[in-house]
């Protein structure tokens, strides 16, 4: 009797484990497929989940269709099924953070406040805390609420000790400074701390960007002038040495020189501790200049697929060239005055054609073009 039970266990045993392995191939298999995009993919997710109904892989597996479904809100659905129905499960804070991140990328400000306050309160041991303290910030921002948004970030170095973390968190804590008392003492004093002591965060060339704001708003145009050209000179490719190009543009007709720029107590100490000065006391002069944004689509090493494809964008913007590359083509679609705008359109493609984009800026002056963010 003894040796019956012993080989039904032992069978038991052995049948568990030759499922277990056939769960493991099946969910490997599915990995495979949505890595190289395969069309049978959804019809494995299916069979999966008809054969192991109740396997503790189907989450992964949600999170996969979550994050290759086609369109912004499919994915949006998606994560919102795994946080629901998958409260134990130890990725949870990751979908949260796609949700969040989805929200943001649609300017979507009130579900991104919602969706980030119950992140905080249901995954309070989340490494993504700091993030979701940030994305709340942003919300608040959005909703005028700046105190609120300064306090978050305030929150945040108790939760990380990352540089690029700490000095995003900063920046926008001096943001909520501007907004609720102009360019005054505390928002100087920020961008100072900003200055001096995170000059490796990826957030530095922004913080040049507004320092050289900061003084040509005081009509301070040699510290200006100086710090323009030190982010144009340091930080070439970047986004906002375009931005500061223009900027030395507008002050060369007050004849600026080169001094020093880096803000110290004596800066702070002679800023107001209130900004009661209008944000706009006289024109910028008119350049031959321009900057515009677009997406960009591709690579295609097909031109017919690229044109196929452009028939198709034209339905919703316009204009929408293919552009020859060395190797390949790309599509750049829309002339957008605005990042918001070209936001708006890039949602759109990936709603209703699935075409996952890139905005990138295009600078031009007298003649020439400049591309950012490829």
């Amino acid at each position: 009797m003894v040796s019956v039970v012993l080989k039904s266990l032992g069978f038991l045993v052995l049948l568990t484990s030759i499922t277990l392995a056939g769960e493991q191939q099946d969910f490997e298999v599915i990995q495979k497929a949505y890595k190289l995009n395969s069309s049978n993919r959804q019809k494995l997710v299916q069979n999966f989940f008809k054969s192991y109904p109740n396997s503790a892989l189907i989450p992964d597996i949600r999170m996969l269709v979550a994050a290759s479904a086609p369109t912004v809100d499919g994915s949006i659905s998606e994560y919102h099924k795994i946080i629901s129905n998958y409260r134990y499960y130890s990725k949870r804070d990751a979908a949260f953070l796609s949700l969040c991140q989805l929200y943001y990328i649609k300017s979507d400000w009130g579900n991104l406040l919602s969706t980030c306050n119950q992140a905080i309160a249901e995954c309070s041991a989340s490494n993504y805390r700091p993030i979701f303290l940030q994305l709340r910030a942003i919300a608040h921002y959005n909703h005028n609420h700046y105190d609120d948004a300064s306090q978050d970030c305030e929150k945040v170095p108790d939760y990380s000790r990352q540089l690029h973390t700490l000095a995003y968190s900063l920046f926008l804590k001096t943001e909520m400074d501007r907004q609720m008392y102009g360019y005054a003492r505390q928002y100087i004093r920020g961008l100072t701390e900003l200055l001096h002591g995170y000059s490796e965060a990826a957030i530095y060339p922004s913080c040049l960007l507004q320092l050289g704001q900061y003084y040509e708003y005081n009509r301070m145009y040699n510290e200006a002038w100086s710090t323009y050209n030190f982010l144009i000179t340091q930080y070439p490719k970047s986004p906002e040495s375009v931005k500061a190009l223009i900027f030395t543009q507008n002050i060369k007709k007050y004849n600026p020189k080169t001094v020093a720029f880096m803000p110290d107590e004596k800066i702070i100490a002679q800023s107001e501790t209130i900004d009661i000065k209008p944000d706009v006391e006289e024109k910028d002069t008119q350049l031959n200049q321009t900057i515009y944004y677009t997406i960009t689509i591709g690579p295609f090493y097909n031109l017919q697929k690229a044109k196929e494809l452009q028939k198709l964008i034209v339905n919703y913007v316009v204009p929408v060239h293919i552009v020859r590359k060395p190797k390949s083509f790309e599509i750049y679609a829309g002339h957008f005055s605005s990042l918001d705008e070209g936001m708006n359109i890039k949602i759109q493609l990936a709603e209703e054609l699935g075409i996952n984009g890139f905005i990138i800026e295009i600078f031009k002056e007298d003649g020439k073009q400049y591309i950012y963010g490829q």
